[in-house]
């Protein structure tokens, strides 16, 4: 399918503005963790990996490869097929959990990358409302899970931009989205993948309401830092870091006085990690191309940039 970034790109931007208040509990500042959690998720061991040999836990560690690599490739049927397969797990007694995750992170990354894609509305929804359901299912079978908060709260982010209309149910899911990304900070501080998820929201919140480009940026540096290698041999999720790299090249493209060759450096540094990144590929360098040859009276006046369709949330 054909990139289509401009109505998406919009409601992807929305959907960011719409998590204003998800740091707005009393005495929670952006990118803080609440003082009573202080301590409690520092050296906090993440799950442990289930024995590889068994069965389920072999047929999630498959799963999760065909599914990051169909993220990557921004491979739509092969993510729902993965999706369908992990689903199957969900009844697991050790592994339910997992396969929830999986499943939910397929439904999410459908949404994502249909956004960038020309996805219709309804279809955006009802893959986001799935990836909601299956997040919920993980953290209701492993309450200590980090990875399914902080996914859920990404989620409902995008899922807010839908419920506009609806102020009890946008009310519902934003508090939920808070408590979500307040429960995964807790317990993971130093979990990529959940630092990316709120170095996203604060980005890309208004300032009046705590945001702060610099200071999301900030935290995506930091998930770089403590992000995790890729271990193939487990089924539990270990992406980040190349999600966080694109983000930093998108924001620093789209900054006031944009850093091209930052961008251009992060851009690669996320392609060397995922050579089949079509997002990073096929939109965000050839972007960053684009403004590099613009005369530099033709850059946009100062202005919250709107979301990168793969971006945290960046999407993928």
């Amino acid at each position: 399918m054909r990139p289509s970034s401009g109505s998406s790109l919009a409601m992807a931007a929305a959907a960011l503005a719409l998590t204003a208040c998800l740091h707005a509990a009393p005495g929670v500042g952006p990118g803080q963790v609440p003082a009573e959690s202080q301590g409690q998720g520092q050296g906090r061991q993440e799950p442990a990996p289930p024995a590889a040999a068994a069965p389920a836990a072999r047929q999630l560690i498959a799963a999760k490869a065909r599914l990051m690599a169909a993220d990557y490739r921004a491979d739509l049927p092969e993510l729902a097929r993965w999706r369908d397969q992990a689903a199957l797990l969900g009844g697991d007694p050790a592994l339910g959990y997992l396969a929830h995750y999986w499943a939910g992170f397929a439904s999410w990354r459908i949404a994502i990358n249909g956004a960038s894609h020309g996805m219709g509305r309804d279809d955006l929804k009802a893959n986001l409302e799935r990836a909601e359901t299956d997040f919920e299912a993980a953290i209701r079978l492993r309450d200590d899970f980090a990875d399914a908060y902080g996914a859920a709260a990404g989620v409902q982010s995008w899922l807010l931009v839908f419920l506009q209309d609806d102020p009890a149910a946008f009310r519902q899911v934003l508090d939920s989205g808070s408590h979500h990304l307040t429960r995964a900070l807790r317990l993971a501080p130093d979990n990529a993948r959940v630092l990316w998820v709120e170095g996203g929201s604060i980005a890309f919140k208004p300032a009046a309401y705590g945001g702060d480009v610099q200071r999301g940026m900030q935290i995506y540096r930091r998930a770089a830092e403590v992000a995790e290698a890729p271990d193939p041999s487990s089924p539990l999720p270990d992406w980040g870091k190349p999600e966080v790299l694109m983000s930093l090249a998108y924001f620093h493209l789209n900054q006031a006085a944009p850093d091209l060759a930052a961008a251009t450096e992060e851009a690669h540094a996320a392609l060397r990690l995922q050579p089949e990144w079509s997002y990073v590929r096929d939109i965000l360098l050839p972007m960053i191309e684009a403004r590099r040859r613009q005369p530099a009276a033709s850059a946009p006046p100062d202005a919250k940039p709107a979301q990168p369709a793969a971006a945290a949330p960046p999407p993928s």
